[in-house]
């Protein structure tokens, strides 16, 4: 506005001396050069994160994968000290070093630099601000509550499709005229267990409440179908749990199972929470990225003693033995030293933005499971059900 006027006033009829001319546009243009660097320049207080501009779009993304706005992650800004970020880092979200091709520690300056982001270290570890959306873990609840999950919202997860969908899924076993579809049964099994977590004091959502999937994609959409069921419909599935139910915790409910034709002689039962990535899935940014939401925003550190008590009532109601990942395997490791606990990268425990348990229990295509699926398979949903919420009120019910 100044240097607007300093012209209006030099083009004046009333001031014919061009030697004003040579002096006032000068000081007009220093004035308004010196006002937008000062305006530019920020203050001593503003954080000055650097992080790719939306518009650069990385080369390397997972299956159906979008850019990143590292610009999210500014909410975690000097939360988590060094000691803690290396520790999650190196003991549940990696298992050996490949992630320092993508993260370096800058010991000077306290931070971790991952690409063009910089994470600034705290000296000492402050309340996560939370994910995407606020989620409230046990010590949030009301001490007063009368039910245990009261004030809990909890969305559970039918995993799979099931119905006409389970073929194309891989997830249908025929034995002697007897059908098992995955999909179907963790729907079953969802609507028992709704009422029951209800009654217990939680505000319950199924993702999935038909043997239909959420994706607008069909199989014929992609050319490898993996795709529609496998990427497609988690990412739908990511996008109404964290747009709209925005829950406290994700259940997803699956039944274990092999490609086998013969039948398996036994069953086990192990919980997923998310980590153990490769180097192969670190090479995607949006991985990289999407593995740094949930080591910052601390859901581990309420997904490991819930999933203990759950895996405690799971045991003693089912008495199936825990599932054991051979030494060898680059895409899991034992957590917490328990049994029953691994760490896994899977799509959903790493897109729902909150605390994630990732049940595998049984064996569908085994021997004892196809036993009692043909004498009654409602007895296996029930079961089911009643150790997860037992699981569930042990853990809410605690100090």
């Amino acid at each position: 506005m100044l240097l607007a006027t300093l012209i209006m006033m030099s083009s004046s009829p009333s001031i014919k001396n061009t030697q004003w001319l040579l002096i006032v546009i000068p000081i007009g243009l220093l004035i308004a050069a010196s006002g937008y660097l000062f305006w530019k320049s920020p203050g001593p207080d503003t954080p000055a994160y650097s992080y790719l501009p939306p518009s650069s779009r990385p080369k390397n993304l997972a299956s159906l994968g979008l850019p990143p706005d590292w610009s999210k992650l500014d909410r975690f800004q000097r939360t988590i000290s060094r000691e803690t970020f290396l520790n999650r880092l190196e003991t549940i979200y990696t298992k050996d070093d490949s992630w320092r091709k993508w993260i370096t520690i800058d010991e000077a300056k306290s931070q971790a630099i991952i690409g063009n982001y910089q994470l600034q270290f705290s000296t000492e570890d402050k309340p996560s601000p939370g994910s995407i959306f606020d989620w409230k873990t046990r010590t949030n609840l009301p001490d007063d509550r009368a039910l245990p999950l009261e004030g809990l919202m909890i969305a559970l997860d039918p995993g799979h499709i099931g119905g006409n969908y389970a073929k194309i899924e891989e997830r249908e076993h025929k034995w002697s005229g007897v059908i098992i579809r995955e999909g179907s049964m963790t729907l079953e099994t969802a609507k028992i267990l709704k009422p029951m977590l209800e009654r217990l004091g939680a505000s319950v959502t199924l993702v999935r409440s038909s043997l239909e999937p959420l994706t607008k994609k069909q199989a014929e959409d992609f050319a490898d179908p993996k795709l529609f069921y496998r990427t497609s419909e988690i990412r739908a599935r990511a996008n109404f749990i964290n747009e709209s139910i925005k829950p406290d915790l994700v259940i997803c409910l699956h039944f274990n199972g092999s490609s086998s034709t013969i039948p398996a002689s036994s069953q086990h039962f192990h919980i997923i929470l998310n980590g153990t990535y490769t180097a192969g899935e670190l090479a995607h940014e949006d991985e990289r990225f999407e593995m740094l939401q949930r080591l910052l925003s601390g859901t581990i550190t309420e997904e490991i003693p819930l999933a203990r008590e759950i895996a405690t009532a799971f045991t003693q109601t089912t008495k199936l033995p825990p599932y054991q990942y051979p030494d060898s395997s680059p895409t899991s490791r034992n957590l917490a030293n328990h049994p029953n606990l691994w760490a896994r990268n899977l799509l959903a425990n790493r897109l729902y933005q909150c605390p994630v348990i990732f049940m595998e229990p049984y064996v569908m295509n085994s021997i004892p499971f196809i036993t009692r699926f043909r004498k009654n398979p409602r007895e296996i949903y029930h079961e089911y059900a009643q150790a997860v919420a037992d699981g569930l009120a042990r853990y809410y019910s605690s100090q």
